[in-house]
């Protein structure tokens, strides 16, 4: 996980005062797809355009960026934040359900498509009242069987899909990588510090059959008494405090 702002500067991030707010995870699949990232990039639920952000600063092989997004009001936050700052590299903004036909996103387009999705299924767990915070939290808008089903037909042929989910869905996410033609092959495990459990499971998903996944080293998220490890602050100083 490397972080070299390019000439547009630090990030400015606007996004809404209550409701979704976007979490340290986008920070986590930004460098962990980084090596990953290049060509067309598809971020399939985008809300504020972080995740493509910050892969525009840290990935110089990247192209250009579409960030998906089906609430309004998060698609105007991410259309404002592409806008204001001016990457080097073309971001774009769709308002859309990736779960059908998305404007401007063909399929089989795509380099790497990229995805911080909902970490509960719908119906279960307790619901939030507030209508963006309980989308963010819960497949309101999409399950992961119909996630990876879009990754798998907007993906170019060598494309890849990154994506990170709580660590007690890997056995799901095998499963629904297999039925779509995908298959793990990196892995990261996060832990909140060592001697904890893993909390999180970052992923790369090809196509087709291939060795067993690689698994990369665990990452440790805090030092000390909140304090990320410097791999994560690397990437934390690409925003403007």
């Amino acid at each position: 996980m490397t972080a070299c702002p390019g000439s547009a500067g630090l990030l400015v991030i606007r996004q809404p005062e209550s409701g979704y707010r976007f979490s340290i995870d986008s920070v986590l699949l930004a460098g962990f797809s980084a090596p990953h990232c290049r060509g067309r990039v598809l971020d399939l639920g985008t809300g504020c355009g972080v995740l493509l952000l910050l892969l525009s600063r840290i990935a110089p092989d990247m192209v250009s960026g579409v960030g998906v997004e089906i609430q309004p009001a998060l698609c105007a936050f991410a259309d404002t934040n592409f806008r204001e700052n001016g990457p080097a590299r073309r971001l774009r903004a769709v308002r859309g359900d990736y779960r059908r036909d998305v404007p401007g996103a063909d399929p089989g387009a795509f380099d790497l498509a990229v995805a911080n999705p909902p970490y509960g299924r719908a119906g279960h767990g307790r619901r939030n009242p507030h209508p963006q915070r309980e989308a963010a939290r819960h497949e309101i808008h999409g399950s992961l069987r119909e996630l990876f089903e879009a990754a798998a037909r907007y993906l170019a042929p060598a494309g890849r899909f990154a994506l990170v989910l709580p660590h007690g869905r890997l056995p799901e996410a095998r499963d629904g990588a297999r039925r779509v033609g995908l298959r793990i092959g990196e892995m990261r495990r996060v832990h909140a510090r060592k001697g904890a459990a893993p909390s999180r499971i970052l992923l790369l998903l090809a196509r087709g059959a291939g060795d067993p996944p690689r698994e990369l080293s665990p990452l440790y998220l805090h030092e000390g008494e909140g304090k990320y490890c410097p791999e994560v602050e690397r990437v934390c100083r690409l925003f403007r405090p």
